[in-house]
């Protein structure tokens, strides 16, 4: 919206009330221009604008305002340009009160430096600039007269026990960022725990190490545990065995000796370290460190006969575990009596005329599956009770209801107990 006005000083202010009246009245323009009198002429123009930056009127930016001109920050926090207080949003920085290049607003502070702002409007920055000293505050870093600190273990020492000057301090697990420990957090043999001083709100940059040393006795221990405690026979089995040292210092020269019972059949080894002997069933570790652990999979098949323990006993170490209690670990597996007879004759001379899996009815859960040799389902039955005599039950080749002819089939068995199906062949002879 424009008003303008060219007039002699005696028409000046008619012409000017005349524009102001078509103003009010919505009109956006006005133009009066009489015949010009150069000898009266005291006013050349006036201009009405909506706005200080239309057209060619010159007008000038405001620098920014603030709070303080001299802002403190904690170093340890990193501040950066943007955490300054300015009272204006639209900001740019320089490092001098004139000239230089424009700094981004994710630029660190540095401590005793001086910032210049200026204020950005539409495009235009403002030609002074507000000048803010930035002091960055730093507690010094924490200092010990022992930078490892022994204790024993009967001490059952925390953090809050740790020497350190002063103690007004935070406790991390890390040299840089990390978890503020509590005070009452258990200490760790050979652990390394750092302190920042804490002074107001700001914390130091710098961490003090400390190493911890717990002196206490050592100690072995083993566990065993088993991947099924009820296969079936024939079926494959994993025995794990772990070898801990709870102890605060290393074991050298250690000695497992495996004892398996005859209903074991050996099948392979594998270890986390160490070796395993597979003829005599030992088990040597060269060393293990203090809270290390040493791990032995012996895989084992079930036998048909025999019995089912197996025992893990720590032999010899160097040093001499102290504590025996727990140098031995036994386990003791508990087969599944199912055995599946592979071939029948339902003929029905009385003998043999059914397919007979032993001990299925400990299974009411079980499902038969049987499939010809083109791997088509001719068979299935949950619960079973030894009572197929060699009839399709499930529409197909030979329909339902029909007898089989005599050949190989291939069964699945899935039971409650079992960690994995049993499968194999069958033969169905019908002479």
């Amino acid at each position: 919206m424009r008003f303008y006005t060219k007039t002699t000083i005696g028409r000046f202010t008619l012409d000017l009330f005349f524009c102001l009246v078509v103003f009010l009245a919505g009109q956006e323009q006005c133009y009066s221009i009489p015949k010009i009198n150069p000898e009266l002429i005291k006013t050349k123009s006036i201009h009405f604008y909506d706005h200080p930056m239309d057209g060619d009127h010159i007008w000038e930016v405001s620098p920014p305002t603030t709070k303080n001109t001299q802002q403190e920050f904690c170093a340890f926090d990193r501040p950066t340009l943007s955490a300054i207080q300015i009272n204006e949003s639209n900001i740019v920085w320089y490092n001098s009160a004139s000239h230089g290049n424009p700094l981004a607003p994710n630029s660190l502070l540095i401590d005793n430096s001086t910032y210049y702002a200026a204020q950005l409007l539409d495009g235009k920055e403002s030609e002074q600039r507000l000048a803010i000293s930035v002091i960055l505050l730093a507690p010094s870093t924490p200092t010990t007269t022992n930078n490892v600190q022994v204790f024993a273990i009967g001490q059952n020492p925390t953090v809050g026990d740790l020497e350190v000057e002063p103690i007004n301090v935070v406790w991390y697990n890390t040299a840089l960022e990390g978890k503020v420990l509590d005070f009452d957090t258990p200490l760790q043999n050979g652990r390394q725990y750092f302190a920042a001083q804490v002074s107001s709100t700001c914390e130091s940059t710098n961490r003090l190490m400390v190493t911890v040393k717990i002196n206490g006795p050592s100690d072995l221990k083993i566990n065993k545990t088993v991947s099924n405690k009820h296969p079936m026979i024939g079926e494959k089995v994993v025995l794990t065995i772990t070898v801990e040292n709870e102890g605060l210092s290393n074991f050298n020269d250690m000695v497992i000796k495996e004892q398996l019972d005859p209903g074991f059949g050996y099948v392979n080894a594998k270890t986390s370290q160490g070796n395993f002997d597979a003829t005599n069933k030992v088990w040597s570790l060269s060393s293990l460190q203090a809270k290390a652990t040493a791990v032995l999979n012996l895989e084992v098949e079930a036998m048909p006969n025999g019995s089912y323990s197996s025992n893990s006993l720590i032999e010899t170490s160097f040093p001499a575990d102290k504590n025996s209690q727990n140098n031995s670990a036994e386990i003791t597996l508990e087969p599944s009596c199912i055995t599946i007879y592979n071939e029948f004759t339902p003929n029905d001379d009385g003998k043999n005329d059914y397919f007979r899996i032993d001990c299925i009815e400990t299974f009411p859960e079980s499902e038969l599956q049987i499939f010809n040799r083109y791997g088509a389902l001719v068979y299935q039955q949950k619960a079973y009770q030894n009572d197929w005599r060699g009839l399709a039950n499930v529409s197909g080749t030979v329909g339902k209801g029909n007898p089989l002819p005599t050949g190989t089939y291939f069964y699945i068995l899935k039971t409650d107990g079992l960690s994995e199906n049993k499968t194999g062949w069958l033969f169905l002879r019908k002479d």
